[in-house]
């Protein structure tokens, strides 16, 4: 049986984050904490000795791939399928402001894979199901095809839990859990191909 590690790590933070407004896939860079972040991970990455590099093509998590891999020289390769969700009109507001603009239930709604609920999406946004459906072929597509058994990729938050909920784990928005440079273990295996299961969260 042949078994692939792949390691699933959110950026570090951005001024956005700070600020809890909801980034999607507005192209926001790393604040000075966010660059803290992803240089503390190098002596992690090390640990798990990663092989090959996958990335968002967003900035703020290709710098954290670029800062927590540089002792590795290997090549980072960018995907777009690997962006954060996109939600449309709700970009750049807070969380009181998408309240306002959208309704006391939107967030729970938008939050929410509950089956009713996975097409609901913001104004000119991308629904969950649609966010999962991307999730679940990017993800297998470098499980699947890829030579190397120790893979990292460097992505956001919200595709890191919809990622939980297509292969089943489905784990519920925290922010302890998805926080800024937390790197999340998924195994692959050729006796299911078709599947990632969710281990742990390493930290």
């Amino acid at each position: 049986m042949k078994i692939k590690n792949i390691y699933v790590i959110r950026h570090g933070e951005t001024d956005w984050n700070k600020n809890q407004r909801f980034q999607g896939q507005t192209d926001i860079k790393l604040n000075d904490a966010g660059r803290e972040q992803a240089a503390k991970l190098r002596q992690i990455i090390q640990q798990l000795q990663i092989e090959s590099v996958y990335t968002s093509s967003l900035s703020r998590a290709f710098e954290t791939a670029e800062l927590a891999t540089t002792d590795l020289k290997l090549s980072i390769q960018k995907d777009d399928r690997l962006r954060e969700t996109n939600i449309g009109d709700a970009e750049g507001l807070t969380h009181d402001e998408i309240l306002q603009k959208f309704g006391e239930q939107s967030l729970v709604k938008w939050r929410s894979y509950e089956e009713r609920l996975l097409d609901y999406h913001f104004t000119n946004g991308e629904s969950k199901r649609q966010l999962m459906v991307r999730a679940r072929q990017v993800f297998l597509d470098i499980a699947q095809n890829s030579n190397r058994n120790s893979i990292a990729v460097f992505s956001h938050g919200m595709l890191m839990r919809a990622l939980t909920y297509v292969f089943g784990a489905g784990l519920p928005w925290d922010l302890q859990v998805f926080s800024n440079g937390s790197v999340h273990h998924f195994i692959w295996s050729d006796e299911n191909p078709e599947i990632l299961t969710y281990k742990s969260k390493i930290s």
